[in-house]
Order: structure tokens, then C-alpha cells, then sequence
């Protein structure tokens, strides 16, 4: 089962069969700008190619020669470090754009690896080039897709700001569940194509965290967890918490200094100005002075 697919929208692929192809118009319509198409690029025609899960789109340090379209399936994107670390950058779902950060280069600046069997389109980079002199839709094809990618970019950040991998899961499960709906499918039930490895990987967290908090969400009836499917059960309170930076802990925690700060004496906050405010004469550049001239 696909993870995320546009209803209606994926050709029927049998692995093994001749190349099999798409127009222009089609990409244009996968990428949600069915306005753009034209005669034109009706007879504009893109290769496709059959991605067999777990097998790899492009390599990092190859030669930079095409962009991917995803037309079903979804990709994870990542990085590999001299170590074999491996640090999965995106999640690209149909209708993304992938080998947009090597623009500009001679090779690619990532990897693709298919999460589930998948097509793309491919799309040579020389072949645009020259087509965007003589039919205008490829190259705002290209820039439109550069500018969602700019916007994933500041989600992500958004996202990793959070020190709380509590707050840092509810958001990619929000992000998640946007992106899903933009795609005619559900915001609520999710179907996660990805491994809580690879969750873990992109949110910069311990797999064991993005299992104990799912736990955590399921157990309070935020959301209901069966393997890769997720039910967001509660949005509004999800949506709360992906506001808390520090997650829910860090606030009890200051509810609860607020709470005992209310209910000791007046006289007891007296006192405890008071001592606030001597230790600050005393970290004062002229209580220095004066101990420095008495001597």
C-alpha cells in the first residue's frame, strides 16, 4: 500500500515492462498547477522509472544530471558521514521535487532511497534548460518547486527549534498530516511510510524516544497508534502542544514554582526581595569600588 498518493493520480506501473512515459502536462497536474498546462506541453513527453522499495534513486557524490518527480510512492533523503552515519534530511511524497539541493553543482548533495515501491519522473536538467527557451512552463515548473522546497526548509526549522522531542514529534506529526490533506487524503489518519528509525534520524532524537512518546500521546488519548498507522485523535490539544517549545514537563514545572511562590506569606516574599536585592548591590560595579577604596 502506498503511503502517500494523490487519488487518481499514479500510472499503473509493472515492473520489468518497457519504459513507459509521461507528458508535461501530467507533471504540471502532479504538481498541483493544472492552470499551466498547455498544448504545449502536451507534446512535451519525460521518461519514468520503477523504484523497487528499499532500492536507491540517486546516490550522494554521483554526477548531478536530472531532477525526479515522484509520481507514487515517497523517498527518504539523506546524508551518509565518514563514520556510515546516515542523517535522513526530507521525506519527499508525490508531486516533490528530488536533486533540487544539487543545482548548481557537478554532483548530487544527497541520496534517495525509495520507502515502498515507487515511480518518478525523470526530468534532464539539460533537456529542461533547452525546453525553457522555447516553452516557459518547465522553468516555472522548476522555480515553484525550489520555493515549496525553501518552505519545507523553514518548517524543518521550525520543527527542530524545539528542545523537546515531544514538541519535535507533534510537530512532524502535524507537518505530516498538512501534507497529506494538501494531497486529498485524510489530516487525521496518517499512514507513516517511514521507520520511527528513520522519524528519529530526521528529528536528531534516539528511536527509543520516538517510540516512548508515542506511547506517551496514545496512552493520554492524543492520538491511537497501530504499527505505521496513526489516528490524530485530538487536534486541538495536539496544536497546543506543538506551541509549548519545552514541551508539557517544563511548564508543570513552572506551574507548579508559580503555584508555591502564591502561596508563601507576604512577609516571606519580603524577605526574599530583600535578599535579591542585596545580592544585586552586591554584584554592583560601585559595591566593588567601595570595597576596593576601604582597603
Amino acid at each position: 500500500m502506498s503511503c502517500i498518493t494523490a487519488p487518481g493520480m499514479t500510472p499503473e506501473v509493472h515492473p520489468g515492462s518497457r519504459p513507459f512515459r509521461c507528458s508535461a502536462s501530467e507533471v504540471l497536474r502532479w504538481m498541483h498547477l493544472p492552470s499551466w498546462a498547455t498544448e504545449a506541453t502536451d507534446q512535451i513527453v519525460f521518461a519514468m522509472r520503477h523504484v523497487d522499495a528499499g532500492r536507491s534513486l540517486v546516490l550522494e557524490g554521483q554526477p548531478f544530471r536530472s531532477l525526479y518527480l515522484v509520481g507514487g510512492g515517497s523517498f527518504k533523503c539523506l546524508q551518509t558521514d565518514a563514520d556510515g552515519y546516515e542523517q535522513v534530511l526530507a521525506f519527499s511524497l508525490h508531486g516533490d521535487l528530488i536533486g533540487l539541493d544539487a543545482l548548481g553543482q557537478d554532483v548530487n548533495r544527497s541520496s534517495a532511497v525509495a520507502l515502498e515501491d515507487a515511480t518518478v519522473v525523470v526530468l534532464p536538467l539539460r533537456e529542461l534548460l533547452e525546453m525553457g527557451r522555447r516553452v516557459p512552463e518547465p522553468k516555472r515548473c522548476c522555480n515553484h518547486a525550489a520555493g515549496a522546497e525553501v518552505a519545507r526548509r523553514g518548517d524543518n526549522q521550525y520543527l527542530m527549534a524545539a528542545p523537546s522531542s515531544e514538541v519535535r514529534l507533534t510537530r512532524f506529526l502535524l507537518q505530516f498530516a498538512h501534507r497529506q490533506a494538501g494531497l486529498g487524503h485524510s489530516e487525521r489518519r496518517l499512514r507513516l511510510c517511514m521507520t520511527r528509525r528513520d522519524i528519529a534520524s530526521y528529528l536528531g532524537v534516539a528511536h527509543e524516544t520516538v517510540s516512548r512518546v508515542l506511547v506517551a500521546l496514545d496512552r493520554e488519548g492524543f492520538i491511537a497508534v497501530s504499527k505505521r498507522d496513526i489516528e490524530l485523535l485530538d487536534l486541538a490539544a495536539l496544536t497546543e502542544l506543538q506551541r509549548l517549545t519545552r514541551g508539557r514537563h517544563a511548564c508543570d514545572r513552572r506551574a507548579a514554582i508559580a503555584r508555591q511562590a502564591l502561596a508563601l506569606p507576604p512577609a516571606v516574599h519580603a524577605g526574599q526581595l530583600a535578599q535579591t536585592q542585596c545580592r544585586q548591590r552586591r554584584a554592583s560595579p560601585e559595591w566593588a569600588r567601595a570595597l576596593g577604596g576601604s582597603g
